[in-house]
């Protein structure tokens, strides 16, 4: 059996801390992870949409979305593959949820062409485009 060297275990600690939480793309990075973006997008008809982005380590911000606008962030996700991001959405008279709008796995990955992920608020849900297919996919029904 071979045994690990104290070079090997200090490199392995080190892609191990690196991977514990999503690196923001707050400028240039040589990073050999994948960068993906997410886009918010009011397709309501006449509400302004409030979104609260987040994820285990990194707090968005609230935003104000006027109708036919978006909101959008970029992250690298993490060498363990637990990189999560979910958004609170109010709108209208009490409408909305909490939901999540990212999470590494390839049924996600894919219908975002493993790069973006691209939401759709309307009136009766919330879509999500599936850019492998072209088609919007009815992802998440509006909580009351």
């Amino acid at each position: 059996m071979m045994s690990l060297s104290s070079r090997q275990v200090a490199l392995l600690l080190v892609l191990a801390l690196l991977g514990s939480k999503p690196w923001p793309c707050k400028g240039t990075t040589n990073s050999f992870l994948p960068k993906y973006h997410v886009h918010i997008v009011n397709n309501l008809s006449d509400n302004i949409l409030y979104v609260h982005c987040k994820s285990k380590d990194d707090d968005l911000g609230s935003h104000a979305l006027p109708v036919n606008s978006e909101f959008q962030f970029s992250f690298r996700i993490n060498l363990l593959g637990t990189t999560l991001f979910w958004c609170n959405f109010n709108w209208g008279n009490g409408r909305g949820g909490s939901y999540k709008v990212f999470w590494y796995g390839t049924g996600l990955t894919r219908k975002c062409n493993y790069k973006n992920c691209i939401w759709s608020a309307r009136d009766d849900a919330l879509y999500l485009l599936n850019l492998f297919e072209n088609k919007d996919e009815k992802y998440y029904d509006w909580g009351h």
